[in-house]
Protein backbone atom coordinates (compact mmCIF):
# COMPACT_ATOMS: atom_id res chain seq x y z
CA UNK A 1 0.00 0.00 0.00
CA UNK A 2 1.65 3.20 -0.80
CA UNK A 3 1.54 5.56 2.11
CA UNK A 4 -0.95 8.27 2.11
CA UNK A 5 0.58 11.67 3.05
CA UNK A 6 -0.72 14.38 4.68
CA UNK A 7 -0.41 17.71 6.14
CA UNK A 8 -2.07 19.59 9.15
CA UNK A 9 -1.19 23.13 9.87
CA UNK A 10 -1.24 24.91 12.57
CA UNK A 11 -4.52 25.98 12.36
CA UNK A 12 -5.85 22.04 11.86
CA UNK A 13 -6.50 22.59 8.48
CA UNK A 14 -5.57 19.46 6.31
CA UNK A 15 -4.49 18.68 2.81
CA UNK A 16 -4.06 15.30 1.26
CA UNK A 17 -1.58 14.77 -1.05
CA UNK A 18 -2.78 13.22 -4.43
CA UNK A 19 -1.28 9.82 -4.74
CA UNK A 20 0.83 10.68 -7.10
CA UNK A 21 2.94 12.28 -5.06
CA UNK A 22 5.70 10.23 -2.45
CA UNK A 23 8.47 10.96 -0.27
CA UNK A 24 11.72 10.59 -2.30
CA UNK A 25 14.55 11.52 -0.07
CA UNK A 26 15.74 10.85 3.47
CA UNK A 27 18.61 12.17 4.73
CA UNK A 28 19.75 12.36 8.53
CA UNK A 29 22.83 14.11 9.25
CA UNK A 30 25.07 14.00 11.95
CA UNK A 31 26.76 17.47 14.20
CA UNK A 32 30.24 16.78 13.56
CA UNK A 33 32.63 18.98 13.91
CA UNK A 34 36.29 17.82 13.52
CA UNK A 35 38.99 19.98 15.56
CA UNK A 36 42.43 18.81 13.86
CA UNK A 37 45.44 18.14 16.36
CA UNK A 38 48.28 20.49 15.82
CA UNK A 39 51.00 17.77 16.86
CA UNK A 40 49.41 14.87 15.44
CA UNK A 41 47.60 12.78 12.78
CA UNK A 42 44.12 13.24 12.71
CA UNK A 43 41.66 14.98 14.77
CA UNK A 44 38.89 15.15 17.39
CA UNK A 45 35.04 15.59 16.88
CA UNK A 46 34.13 18.52 18.98
CA UNK A 47 30.25 18.73 18.68
CA UNK A 48 27.89 16.47 20.54
CA UNK A 49 27.14 13.93 17.34
CA UNK A 50 23.57 14.10 17.83
CA UNK A 51 21.33 14.22 14.62
CA UNK A 52 20.73 17.78 12.55
CA UNK A 53 18.06 19.04 11.20
CA UNK A 54 16.89 17.41 8.30
CA UNK A 55 15.92 17.69 4.61
CA UNK A 56 12.02 16.08 3.50
CA UNK A 57 11.67 16.07 0.16
CA UNK A 58 8.61 15.68 -1.79
CA UNK A 59 8.27 14.80 -5.22
CA UNK A 60 4.78 14.26 -7.74
CA UNK A 61 2.68 15.10 -10.55
CA UNK A 62 -0.12 17.16 -10.63
CA UNK A 63 -2.87 15.98 -13.14
CA UNK A 64 -6.57 17.95 -14.26
CA UNK A 65 -9.25 17.50 -17.07
CA UNK A 66 -8.40 20.83 -17.98
CA UNK A 67 -5.82 23.92 -18.05
CA UNK A 68 -8.31 25.57 -15.91
CA UNK A 69 -9.00 22.39 -13.52
CA UNK A 70 -5.12 22.02 -13.17
CA UNK A 71 -4.34 25.50 -12.06
CA UNK A 72 -7.23 25.11 -9.68
CA UNK A 73 -5.04 21.87 -7.83
CA UNK A 74 -1.99 24.48 -8.21
CA UNK A 75 -3.53 27.13 -6.12
CA UNK A 76 -4.72 24.67 -4.04
CA UNK A 77 -1.27 22.81 -4.22
CA UNK A 78 0.93 25.90 -2.88
CA UNK A 79 -1.69 27.50 -0.55
CA UNK A 80 -2.00 24.16 1.58
CA UNK A 81 1.95 23.62 1.74
CA UNK A 82 3.81 27.29 2.10
CA UNK A 83 2.58 27.31 5.77
CA UNK A 84 4.22 24.19 6.35
CA UNK A 85 2.98 21.66 9.71
CA UNK A 86 2.60 18.42 10.56
CA UNK A 87 3.45 15.94 7.89
CA UNK A 88 1.81 12.76 8.47
CA UNK A 89 2.32 9.51 6.91
CA UNK A 90 0.12 6.89 7.25
CA UNK A 91 -0.03 3.29 5.45
CA UNK A 92 -1.52 -0.18 6.85
CA UNK A 93 1.08 -0.64 9.10
CA UNK A 94 1.98 2.72 10.78
CA UNK A 95 0.69 6.27 10.89
CA UNK A 96 3.78 8.80 11.58
CA UNK A 97 4.07 12.41 11.21
CA UNK A 98 7.45 14.73 11.33
CA UNK A 99 6.84 18.85 11.57
CA UNK A 100 8.27 20.57 9.00
CA UNK A 101 8.79 24.33 7.75
CA UNK A 102 10.33 26.36 5.18
CA UNK A 103 9.46 24.99 1.87
CA UNK A 104 11.35 24.88 -1.33
CA UNK A 105 9.64 24.13 -4.34
CA UNK A 106 10.56 24.11 -7.85
CA UNK A 107 8.39 22.77 -11.19
CA UNK A 108 7.87 21.90 -14.58
CA UNK A 109 5.96 20.62 -17.44
CA UNK A 110 4.50 17.14 -17.23
CA UNK A 111 4.20 14.18 -19.50
CA UNK A 112 1.08 15.31 -20.89
CA UNK A 113 -0.66 18.82 -21.61
CA UNK A 114 -2.58 18.69 -18.10
CA UNK A 115 0.24 17.99 -16.21
CA UNK A 116 3.06 19.18 -13.75
CA UNK A 117 5.92 18.15 -12.09
CA UNK A 118 6.22 19.54 -8.56
CA UNK A 119 9.54 18.80 -6.18
CA UNK A 120 8.82 20.25 -2.81
CA UNK A 121 11.69 20.21 0.04
CA UNK A 122 11.10 21.18 3.58
CA UNK A 123 13.01 21.78 6.79
CA UNK A 124 12.50 19.26 10.08
CA UNK A 125 14.42 21.18 12.46
CA UNK A 126 13.46 18.15 14.94
CA UNK A 127 14.82 15.23 12.67
CA UNK A 128 12.46 12.49 13.68
CA UNK A 129 9.79 10.94 12.48
CA UNK A 130 7.04 10.70 15.95
CA UNK A 131 4.13 7.87 16.25
CA UNK A 132 0.80 9.52 15.45
CA UNK A 133 -0.82 8.55 18.50
CA UNK A 134 0.73 8.87 22.00
CA UNK A 135 1.64 6.46 24.53
CA UNK A 136 0.77 7.67 28.07
CA UNK A 137 1.96 5.40 31.25
CA UNK A 138 -0.24 6.23 34.37
CA UNK A 139 0.43 4.92 37.95
CA UNK A 140 -1.28 6.02 41.04
CA UNK A 141 1.35 6.19 44.40
CA UNK A 142 0.91 6.39 47.73
CA UNK A 143 4.33 7.85 48.08
CA UNK A 144 7.71 7.17 47.12
CA UNK A 145 7.76 5.14 44.60
CA UNK A 146 9.17 3.78 40.52
CA UNK A 147 7.10 3.88 37.72
CA UNK A 148 8.02 2.01 34.41
CA UNK A 149 8.03 3.20 30.93
CA UNK A 150 9.08 0.73 27.96
CA UNK A 151 9.95 2.83 25.06
CA UNK A 152 11.82 -0.07 23.20
CA UNK A 153 11.20 0.16 19.91
CA UNK A 154 12.30 3.99 19.34
CA UNK A 155 15.43 5.00 17.08
CA UNK A 156 17.06 7.88 19.63
CA UNK A 157 16.32 9.64 22.65
CA UNK A 158 12.63 10.79 23.40
CA UNK A 159 11.74 13.78 26.02
CA UNK A 160 8.33 12.96 27.62
CA UNK A 161 5.71 14.89 29.32
CA UNK A 162 5.15 14.36 33.17
CA UNK A 163 2.12 14.99 35.02
CA UNK A 164 2.33 14.89 38.78
CA UNK A 165 -1.85 15.47 39.92
CA UNK A 166 -2.66 15.70 43.69
CA UNK A 167 -5.96 13.75 43.53
CA UNK A 168 -5.18 11.54 46.86
CA UNK A 169 -6.35 14.02 48.79
CA UNK A 170 -2.66 15.61 49.71
CA UNK A 171 -0.59 18.27 49.29
CA UNK A 172 2.55 17.73 47.39
CA UNK A 173 5.09 20.39 48.44
CA UNK A 174 8.15 18.81 47.04
CA UNK A 175 8.47 16.57 44.10
CA UNK A 176 11.75 14.94 42.89
CA UNK A 177 12.06 12.70 40.13
CA UNK A 178 14.63 10.98 37.91
CA UNK A 179 15.31 7.98 35.32
CA UNK A 180 17.52 5.78 36.77
CA UNK A 181 18.76 4.40 33.14
CA UNK A 182 19.68 8.12 31.83
CA UNK A 183 22.39 8.52 34.73
CA UNK A 184 21.85 10.41 37.87
CA UNK A 185 20.53 13.77 36.88
CA UNK A 186 16.94 14.54 38.06
CA UNK A 187 14.71 17.36 38.69
CA UNK A 188 12.79 18.83 41.94
CA UNK A 189 9.72 20.96 42.10
CA UNK A 190 9.22 22.97 45.41
CA UNK A 191 6.66 24.85 45.94
CA UNK A 192 4.27 25.25 49.11
CA UNK A 193 1.51 25.87 47.04
CA UNK A 194 1.71 22.85 45.24
CA UNK A 195 -2.04 22.00 46.90
CA UNK A 196 -4.83 19.04 46.60
CA UNK A 197 -6.18 19.22 43.44
CA UNK A 198 -3.63 20.86 41.52
CA UNK A 199 -2.07 19.56 38.08
CA UNK A 200 2.00 19.84 37.57
CA UNK A 201 2.70 19.60 34.12
CA UNK A 202 6.23 19.42 32.63
CA UNK A 203 7.02 19.05 29.18
CA UNK A 204 10.88 18.21 28.58
CA UNK A 205 10.30 18.66 24.81
CA UNK A 206 9.60 22.36 25.33
CA UNK A 207 11.40 22.84 28.47
CA UNK A 208 8.23 24.69 30.37
CA UNK A 209 6.70 23.38 33.80
CA UNK A 210 3.41 24.54 34.42
CA UNK A 211 0.55 24.68 37.39
CA UNK A 212 -2.83 24.65 36.24
CA UNK A 213 -2.22 25.69 33.18
CA UNK A 214 -0.16 28.73 34.80
CA UNK A 215 4.27 29.27 34.32
CA UNK A 216 5.83 27.52 37.54
CA UNK A 217 8.93 27.50 36.70
CA UNK A 218 10.41 29.65 39.41
CA UNK A 219 9.31 26.14 41.37
CA UNK A 220 11.95 24.15 39.30
CA UNK A 221 14.70 23.90 41.91
CA UNK A 222 16.82 21.33 40.12
CA UNK A 223 15.90 22.75 36.40
CA UNK A 224 16.70 19.19 34.57
CA UNK A 225 14.14 17.81 32.16
CA UNK A 226 13.84 14.36 32.21
CA UNK A 227 14.35 11.80 28.64
CA UNK A 228 13.65 8.27 27.86
CA UNK A 229 16.21 6.13 26.46
CA UNK A 230 14.90 4.02 23.56
CA UNK A 231 14.62 0.37 26.08
CA UNK A 232 12.66 -0.18 29.71
CA UNK A 233 13.31 2.92 31.59
CA UNK A 234 12.80 3.30 35.48
CA UNK A 235 11.74 6.50 36.95
CA UNK A 236 12.24 6.78 40.48
CA UNK A 237 9.60 9.76 42.15
CA UNK A 238 10.06 10.68 45.79
CA UNK A 239 7.02 12.84 47.06
CA UNK A 240 3.52 12.81 48.19
CA UNK A 241 0.73 10.07 47.02
CA UNK A 242 -0.29 11.68 43.64
CA UNK A 243 -1.24 10.17 39.96
CA UNK A 244 1.31 10.20 37.68
CA UNK A 245 1.16 10.31 34.11
CA UNK A 246 4.09 9.76 31.73
CA UNK A 247 3.12 10.97 28.11
CA UNK A 248 6.07 10.21 25.24
CA UNK A 249 5.91 8.95 21.08
CA UNK A 250 8.57 7.10 19.97
CA UNK A 251 10.69 8.71 17.42
CA UNK A 252 12.32 7.05 14.26
CA UNK A 253 14.90 7.79 11.60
Amino acid sequence: MTPVLTLIDDSGNSYTFPEDFWLRDFNLPTNISIKNYTFNAGGRNTADGYPQARQITIQGRLRGDSLSALETKKRAFFFATFKGGKLQMSDDTVSRYIYVKFPDFSDGIGDWRYSENITITFIAENPFWMDSAQTTVTKIVTGNDSITVDATGSDFLMFPTIEIENDQSVDNPTVKMYNQDDGSGFFEYADIAFLDGDLLVINSELGTIKKNSSDAFNGFVTPRFLRLQPQSNIFQYEGAACTIRIKYRKVYA
